[in-house]
């Protein structure tokens, strides 16, 4: 269906019939000379169509905005599966009639300015503003700002240190107030990122987190490093201890099955290496080979090596609550860690 939007179809006396649009021959010769649609090539005429569509813009002013007949955006609907608004047009004197909408639309593809579009159709600007905006149309790049020398800046501070007014700084200097305004704002020092909050109930950035040392991390909770759920853990009040929750058992599992060597995991927790060891040996993690273990963490080899090593995640039938790895044939039922627990308790 390309060939809806091909420059030799774009603007015959046929689509503009089709379309519902009464041109003057005069106007109707000036819309053809240029032989394309004003928005491009016909893929991005196409995208605008189906944009136009999705927006709820009448039939009728898609086809006098593209300068397109009924038809071919009928086709085009049809094998894109849209729906197509078909309600009766406005009827009053200020009414915008399909003409109107040409021109909009082809002075606006031209890069015309909205004050001379909106003279040449004799409206204001925000009406043409807000016709385009319900239109579809695509909207343009902003303006670039004037470009503030260091002269300039120096200008502005001086006059706001001796207290005068924006207005009259604006009329000096030949700029919008707004413009100034924007300009003080940016000139602000920002507050440092790094920076370490006192409150210990703000949870700390890895970054932040791993400049204090594990004592001063007590009471504190940080966010794990490149965790693909946003990971949170903390140490208690009293000691630079953690409470494995079973998140934080899982995550540790995914790094081990993606092979991240322990201490790179210990980093990324900011955890002891031997922690991450005996937390890996209570949850029944499989061996790996050094030569296989690697720094940084890719989940997407989390189940690629987890469906090679033939593991499953299993609740412990002597502990609710309690999960850990084991084969998925003739594997454990009871974790070591419950095992142990049962018999200190027995007294063999």
């Amino acid at each position: 269906m390309l060939a809806a939007l091909q420059p030799s179809f774009a603007l015959s006396t046929q689509a503009n019939l089709a379309s519902g649009m009464q041109l003057h021959s005069k106007n109707e010769d000036a819309f053809r000379s240029s032989g394309l649609s004003p928005f491009g090539a016909p893929e991005q005429a196409r995208s605008l169509l189906k944009k136009m569509i999705v927006q709820g813009v009448n039939v009728a002013y898609i086809a006098a905005a593209l300068f397109i007949s009924r038809l071919e955006i009928e086709a085009i609907a049809r094998e894109e599966g849209l729906v197509l608004k078909r309600t009766p047009l406005r009827n009053g004197p200020r009414a915008w009639s399909l003409l109107d909408i040409s021109r909009l639309s082809r002075a606006w593809a031209e890069g015309e300015d909205l004050p001379t579009i909106a003279k040449r159709l004799d409206r204001t600007v925000m009406a043409v503003r807000k016709k385009r905006a319900a239109l579809g149309l695509p909207a343009r790049e902003r303006y670039a700002e004037v470009v503030w020398t260091d002269a300039d800046v120096a200008t502005l501070l001086a006059h706001r240190e001796r207290r005068i007014g924006l207005q009259r700084i604006a009329k000096q200097m030949g700029r919008s107030v707004r413009s100034l305004q924007r300009k003080l704002v940016s000139l602000r020092p920002t507050p440092d990122s790094t920076a370490i909050p006192a409150d210990p109930s703000v949870i700390l950035t890895w970054e932040q987190a791993s400049r204090l040392t594990p004592e001063e991390r007590r009471g504190r909770r940080w966010q794990v490093r490149n965790s693909p759920s946003g990971l949170v853990i903390g140490f208690s009040r009293n000691a630079c201890t953690t409470r494995w929750s079973v998140e934080m058992q899982h995550e540790l599992a995914m790094r081990h099955f993606a092979h991240q060597s322990p201490d790179a995991v210990a980093e990324d927790f900011l955890l002891t290496d031997r922690t991450i060891v005996s937390q890996s040996g209570w949850l029944h993690l499989p061996r790996r080979s050094k030569k296989d273990m690697r720094k940084a963490f890719e989940p997407a080899l989390y189940e690629v090596y987890l469906n090679k090593m033939d593991y499953v995640r299993r609740e412990c039938l002597g502990k609710a609550g309690f999960y850990f790895w084991t084969t998925r044939r003739n594997g454990r039922r009871i974790s070591r860690l419950h095992q142990q627990t049962a018999v200190m308790r027995s007294g063999d």
